[in-house]
């Protein structure tokens, strides 16, 4: 009996050694490194304000015209999403007394969920340079879906009628988004299936000669393959994001559809992950777990199939790879709430913006998560962590 009431007070515990929340999030400050992973229900988008100050959007998804089950947009439906993402981006860089203008906007693959809101995004804050991975034919190594790339290319002559350039991503290369500084870098890693090497700017492609399909047929690489992957370092903080980069081959799939593999090859212990394809069963597989070992995984989820059960299964299993780890979910549908099930109470996080901090060196960071449903994005909840 003893020993049950001390597991039953264990959760009582745990949530007494965390700090207070406090009511509103500080402004960033120079020097620091602000990763804001937005939640609006639709895709994805993520806001990064870099130590000296530079400005980066990774995506800019708007899947609400699919009008899926359940899909509820946030934080004001009567909005476009690109918008709303827009009216986040400008208060983050207000409260941080920076210039109202996104110095670059990367998105990771042409799919809507990553860039169909960059048109109404580019109308409520000026986009100063855009990167992709096809710039400017989207016909390597498979052409972009024609249905996704015409509004798509609408949304770019958006961006360049205001003085905005758009270019191609290099993978391999430290210096394209921001130069590297003392203690910090920002590279990338991946792009069109070529993956850094781990040595100085060079890239290999993973993909095997194929000619080129529209939307990638069996044997081909598909949208979801060629993302554009980041590695964020600072001091001791390593942060990785990589689009829909799979890692788990469908049956029948030959090897190296798996990009998972080769990057984790390079990239080693990570301290904040991204899971890609916002958790679909396609990702996060054994070697990727066990080699990068993130203290905490944020799972950009919009729809009922957001995050597995397989891949929850996978994230909290003991024997992945040794050590504490906290899921952060951006949004978790109830559908999905009810298929996880028991492990669905074990999440750091069900709804909200998650921020992740980390401090002039990187020594720590903490994660922030921040209301979603409306724009006052008041503080649930606050950790902090040693970086590895």
């Amino acid at each position: 009996m003893r020993s049950l009431a001390m597991l039953l007070a264990l959760p009582a515990l745990l949530a007494a050694t965390e700090p207070v929340a406090p009511p509103s999030l500080s402004p960033w400050t120079p020097g620091t490194l602000d990763i804001h992973h937005i939640s609006t229900g639709a895709g994805n988008a993520t806001l990064f304000i870099l130590p000296n100050g530079t400005s980066l959007l990774v995506d800019a998804g708007d899947a609400s015209a699919l009008k899926l089950p359940g899909a509820e947009v946030f934080p004001d439906a009567s909005r476009p999403v690109g918008t709303a993402i827009g009216r986040y981006v400008k208060r983050q860089l207000a409260a941080a007394g920076l210039p109202a203008a996104l110095d670059t906007v990367l998105l990771t693959h042409i799919h809507v969920d990553h860039v169909n809101g960059l048109a109404d995004l580019a109308k409520e804050v000026p986009v100063k340079r855009v990167i992709d991975r096809g710039w400017p034919t989207y016909t390597e190594p498979v052409p972009a879906i024609p249905q996704v790339l015409a509004p798509y290319r609408e949304a770019l002559a958006v961006v360049t009628a205001s003085g905005g350039r758009v270019e191609r991503a290099r993978p391999g290369r430290a210096d394209q988004i921001v130069e590297p500084s003392a203690g910090f870098e920002l590279r990338i890693v991946a792009s069109n299936g070529e993956v850094w090497t781990g040595k100085g700017d060079d890239a290999r492609s993973v993909f095997p000669p194929v000619a080129t399909s529209p939307g990638g047929l069996p044997g081909l690489p598909d949208e979801n393959m060629c993302s554009i992957a980041l590695r964020i370092r600072l001091g001791a903080f390593d942060y990785f994001t990589g689009g829909d980069l799979p890692g788990v081959p469908d049956p029948g799939e030959p090897a190296w559809t798996d990009l998972e593999t080769p990057l984790a090859k390079v990239l080693g212990p990570l301290d904040v992950a991204v899971i890609g394809h916002h958790g679909s069963i396609d990702n996060t597989n054994a070697f990727w777990l066990a080699t990068t070992k993130p203290r905490v995984h944020v799972v950009p989820a919009w729809n009922a199939t957001h995050p597995s059960p397989d891949v929850v299964k996978r994230l909290m299993a003991p024997g992945a790879y040794p050590g504490p780890r906290d899921v952060y979910v951006l949004e978790l549908r109830e559908a999905t709430a009810h298929t996880i099930g028991p492990r669905a109470e074990r999440l750091a996080s069900r709804h909200g913006h998650v921020v992740v901090r980390v401090p002039q060196g990187g020594a720590t960071y903490e994660v922030f998560v921040t209301e979603s449903r409306d724009e006052s994005d008041r503080v649930l909840s606050r950790r902090t962590s040693e970086s590895r």
